[in-house]
């Protein structure tokens, strides 16, 4: 099939056009605006991974529960992610986005109003299903972007969310110590509130691209998951790299409270400030996967990822070997995520927006399945198979590598 039979199999639409968008630009203010946005959206979930064992002890829950709670809520996330993210093709993005921040405000209440176990879990849920907005936001500086800058404007709104992603465990880890961790949430809340009446007032007006139904919208998806393999392959890399994400960070402050380590949630979060270090390279190995292609950093990051998991196990009851290997593993984690992003989004320019919410579906759907496994792994058998478990997750991603790289060069 040609690419251009395989454009219109997967396509079923009509594009319009947006110059004035194109020649405008976006500003560099809003473009800051966009990226705090990413970043405090998609931040909300991620509070409570340093704060489950302060959270299962106040609840009077076991680890399991208040574990399996923040899995259902990246679940959620996901199902959001699908189902709502592609209606920015086909409707104006700014109700979806500042919707997506007064549903999180509303959902962040919620958490801290928690007094058991299902509250705690249906206020989770919310949680992650309001947090659409991110990926939509991300999708209009994309839209709103000169062509010759839409690549460092991307860079930079998808930095913001690494960096809320990754800061959002240190802020909630240190307010946590210090005074509980329902207060983590009554500021996320009063910062969100502030961030809605700015976006009310800042953020611009989008324009469809597309005149598909829904129904098709969803079927167009489909079509694009089956005709490219490329888009297969970096979601399966995806997936398999946040599952082993998720599986570490959704563990790691029930490890680090037990001996010999006794360390609280002011620890977990520090070290989530390392990995800081990952969201920075960003925009380098954007470059290096221009310069040298994209699956050779692959391969790289791979390993660097399968390699922290060895880290973790062989040190993991020193501070100093689970820092470094927290930065090995970042570092590995988004060059994956990146060098991913690089191919997928040069597949099909008038599918860009579809092809970013299977990715992100994909790849969320593996970080549920990876916060889960986590939990499984470290109840049955502690820190050693959070590792091995982490481990197996990259050691496969390698293995579906390595088979498309042997079967490349035997095609040829």
């Amino acid at each position: 099939m040609s690419e251009h039979s395989t454009t219109q199999a997967v396509e079923f639409e009509q594009v319009r056009p947006n110059p004035t968008e194109d020649e405008a630009g976006i500003s560099l203010p809003l473009t800051i605006l966009c990226a705090a946005t990413v970043g405090l959206v998609v931040g909300n979930l991620y509070y409570a991974q340093p704060l489950l064992a302060v959270i299962a002890e106040d609840l009077g829950l076991s680890e399991a529960q208040v574990g399996g709670a923040a899995s259902f809520g990246m679940l959620a996330q996901t199902i959001g992610m699908l189902f709502l993210l592609p209606l920015g093709d086909v409707y104006n993005r700014r109700p979806f986005i500042l919707a997506s921040v007064a549903a999180s405000v509303i959902a962040l209440l919620a958490v801290s109003f928690s007094d058991g176990i299902v509250w705690f879990s249906l206020a989770c849920f919310a949680l992650g299903l309001s947090t659409f907005g991110t990926h939509m936001t991300i999708s209009l500086a994309a839209s709103l972007a000169h062509p010759a800058k839409r690549g460092q404007v991307v860079g930079t709104v998808f930095g913001g969310l690494l960096t809320g992603l990754l800061l959002s465990r240190t802020v909630s880890g240190m307010i946590g110590s210090a005074w509980g961790w329902r207060p983590v949430y009554y500021v996320g809340a009063s910062v969100l509130t502030v961030l809605f009446f700015l976006l009310w007032v800042k953020l611009p007006n989008s324009v469809p691209q597309s005149q598909m139904s829904y129904p098709r919208l969803l079927w167009s998806m489909v079509n694009l998951l089956r005709t490219q393999p490329v888009l297969r392959l970096s979601c399966a890399y995806g997936a398999a790299a946040f599952a082993s994400f998720n599986a570490f960070w959704i563990t790691l402050a029930f490890h680090l409270e037990r001996p010999p380590l006794e360390q609280g949630s002011d620890v977990v979060g520090m070290l989530g400030l390392l990995g800081v270090v990952g969201a920075l390279i960003a925009g380098p190995v954007g470059k290096l996967a221009d310069m040298y292609g994209a699956q050779r950093i692959l391969a790289t990051s791979m390993l660097l990822t399968f390699v922290s998991f060895a880290i973790f196990g062989l040190g993991g009851y020193s501070l100093w070997a689970l820092s470094f290997g927290v930065i090995v593993m970042d570092l590995g984690i988004q060059a994956i995520q990146v060098s991913n992003q690089a191919q997928i989004y040069s597949l099909i320019p008038e599918a860009r927006n579809r092809l970013g919410t299977i990715y992100i579906v994909v790849y969320f759907l593996g970080g549920t399945i990876g916060s889960a496994v986590g939990v499984w792994a470290w109840s049955r058998f502690g820190w050693l198979g959070v590792c091995t478990s982490g481990g197996i997750f990259m050691g496969l991603a390698i293995l579906v590598y390595i088979g498309q790289w042997l079967y490349g060069h035997l095609k040829n």
